[in-house]
């Protein structure tokens, strides 16, 4: 959890901060959505978690001028994907195997797709799907930047994916209403939509892959699985990419602390690694 603002981040913090990270909203490496167990030879993996499918209902207004979450949801269903991969890693003679989740933005109609580095961190596959997709859609890695959290997948089919509608730059100002979605805790049932407000820009937390800066802090519940879901404002325009969780220790206590990268720097890494760079 980020320390007041005019005492520098303790190392605790720092680790708490990468914990949230790299682990609350992935679901990577054992969270909820995909506890690994050791099979010798094989890809297979065991569930972690039964849940039964949630439905969301959301007709609260967000703002006066702006949309309600329902019409918000609407205009972004098209554009939001869940991602699963499946995850290797070597122990010694065995073969540890499991499943991680996500959540992805379609950045065109082509099919690219903007996510977190860690969300399809050592991934051995990975597969995409809409709200309203029957079957999965096979998805492939173009290039990540690990130390900006920033990756970008391209599915073969884009049949249905809308390109999201981005607000322009500084889109995100303390106090203004928002919505994260996302694949929270790998639920079946389709996305899960929670509301919130910026409730601070500019926030840096560090990692153990390096440090976000520029980061928009918000107290709309994220969860695991909502990694590189957007944050939404009430005009229907993604913000920012929801990155990180802050969570309590033992001496420390957090409550409805959220990050995402800021839309703006987001693309701008999008862009890059298209370009090869």
């Amino acid at each position: 959890a980020p320390e007041p603002p005019a005492a520098p981040p303790s190392r605790r913090v720092r680790r708490l901060s990468a914990v949230a990270a790299l682990v609350v909203c992935s679901l990577l490496a054992g969270a909820v959505g995909g506890w690994f167990a050791p099979h010798r030879g094989t890809t297979t993996a065991s569930p972690a978690v039964t849940a039964q499918p949630a439905s969301v209902q959301a007709s609260s207004q967000l703002t006066k001028s702006g949309l309600s979450v329902a019409q918000v949801i609407a205009a972004t269903k098209a554009s939001v994907v869940s991602v699963e991969t499946v995850v290797q890693q070597q122990q010694g003679p065995w073969v540890t195997n499991g499943k991680g989740a996500g959540t992805g933005i379609v950045l065109d109609n082509a099919g690219h797709i903007l996510t977190n580095a860690h969300v399809v961190d050592g991934a051995t596959s990975i597969t995409v799907r809409l709200t309203s997709d029957t079957s999965p859609r096979t998805a492939t890695l173009v290039a990540a930047d690990t130390n900006a959290d920033i990756a970008v997948l391209k599915v073969s089919d884009p049949t249905g994916l809308v390109g999201a509608t981005f607000a322009s730059t500084s889109g995100a100002n303390v106090g203004d209403d928002v919505v994260a979605i996302g694949n929270a805790l790998a639920l079946q049932g389709g996305l899960t939509v929670t509301e919130g407000i910026v409730s601070a820009t500019g926030r840096s937390i560090s990692t153990d892959t390096g440090s976000l800066t520029g980061l928009i802090q918000t107290d709309a519940a994220i969860s695991s699985g909502n990694s590189g879901g957007p944050l939404v404002n009430a005009k229907g325009e993604v913000v920012g990419m929801n990155t990180a969780v802050a969570t309590s220790s033992n001496s420390v206590s957090a409550s409805n602390i959220g990050f995402a990268i800021s839309i703006d720097v987001a693309r701008a890494g999008a862009q890059r690694l298209l370009a090869g760079n």
